[in-house]
């Protein structure tokens, strides 16, 4: 691209050179020869140009010293020019050349080649300043998405551990009182670490998997709670392929056993909620229980759910988690509504 816009702009320039001299003193073959001599001399010293300024990253200069630079370069190119072309004129025109050189006819001459050195400098680096910028953009991008990958695996990484020692806590209560449970809640320990294998190396899976996993997790529970835990989940058909963050729900419904059933006797329910509005996903979970006081912790799970959900989603995304009533503890997720797995 570079050579073709260098022809074809000197070319353009020297073919209305030579019309005007055509028009002014008739045609020559000579007007031929002198475009072509002018044309190779121009690429020849804006190539040298071009390689000066990459060489010695005059682009990395102060304003005023860049500035100077080019001006200087741009005064000896024509200067170049002017040195080509008074000669080829006084011999070509021959009688017809009536102007007396003089500084001010030298300085005319030097203005006028100026013009177009100066139109492919201004080009030149609109070109560059622009390539520079796409490529600095670009960077950017891969900056931000590198970093965003690696946030994203390191709260991934930091949930699997979170849930495995909460799980190991349901079991090791039942070890000395029920080895028979114990030993069953080791069976759905494993499958369910089976299952968070498969999809710690995913960044979503469908809200169907996702539940998969609560299930199993539930059971799991209520191995321990027993008829202190129920649950009902309604989460309509058509949202089911939706794509959530891995173990997104399933941290909810931690935090609502943690903070809710395992502080009652009695019998609790965890209600499991979704739907689709305006291509949003909305999730809900809602258990018994009471909101913990500012400056209580509700550990990192929470935390990292709402940073893994502004990696993946961006503002468009959200958790909050408020009283639904004064018996009532409402965890609610909107997400844009994506039915395609983000790899």
């Amino acid at each position: 691209m570079y050579w073709i816009l260098q022809l074809g702009g000197w070319f353009a320039w020297m073919l209305n050179e030579a019309v005007v001299y055509t028009n002014q003193y008739g045609w020559h073959w000579a007007w031929l020869y002198a475009s072509l001599a002018n044309i190779s001399l121009a690429i020849f010293l804006t190539h040298q140009y071009k390689n000066i300024i990459k060489v010695n990253s005059w682009q990395d200069l102060p304003l005023f010293s860049m500035l100077r630079n080019h001006f200087i370069i741009l005064c000896l190119m024509a200067a170049c020019l002017v040195g080509l072309n008074l000669p080829i004129d006084q011999y070509l025109l021959g009688e017809n050349f009536e102007v007396q050189l003089s500084p001010f006819i030298i300085t005319q001459y030097l203005f006028n080649f100026m013009k177009p050195l100066a139109i492919w400098m201004l080009i030149y680096f609109f070109f560059q300043y622009s390539k520079k910028q796409l490529a600095m953009e670009r960077e950017k991008n891969q900056l931000e998405r590198a970093i965003q990958e690696t946030e994203g695996k390191v709260l991934r990484a930091q949930m699997n551990p979170h849930f495995v020692f909460n799980a190991l806590n349901s079991i090791r209560a039942l070890i000395t009182e029920d080895p028979a449970k114990a030993k069953k809640g080791i069976n759905q320990l494993s499958k369910l670490l089976r299952s968070s294998l498969l999809t710690e190396r995913k960044k979503t899976i469908s809200i169907a998997e996702e539940l998969d996993t609560i299930l199993d997790y539930l059971n799991l529970e209520k191995i321990r709670y027993e008829e202190r835990l129920a649950w009902k989940i309604e989460v309509p058909k058509e949202i089911s392929q939706a794509q959530i963050p891995p173990m997104l729900l399933q941290t909810l419904v931690e935090n609502a056993i943690k903070h809710g059933i395992a502080h009652s006797s009695k019998e609790g329910l965890i209600q499991i909620k979704g739907e689709i509005a305006s291509e949003m996903i909305h999730l809900q979970v809602i258990n018994p229980g009471h909101l913990k006081t500012k400056g209580e912790s509700t550990g990192i799970g929470l935390l990292n759910s709402q940073n893994r959900l502004q990696l993946l989603f961006g503002e468009t995304a959200h958790i909050d988690l408020k009283p639904l009533d004064k018996n009532h503890v409402l965890a609610s997720v909107t997400i844009p509504y994506i039915s395609e797995t983000l790899a």
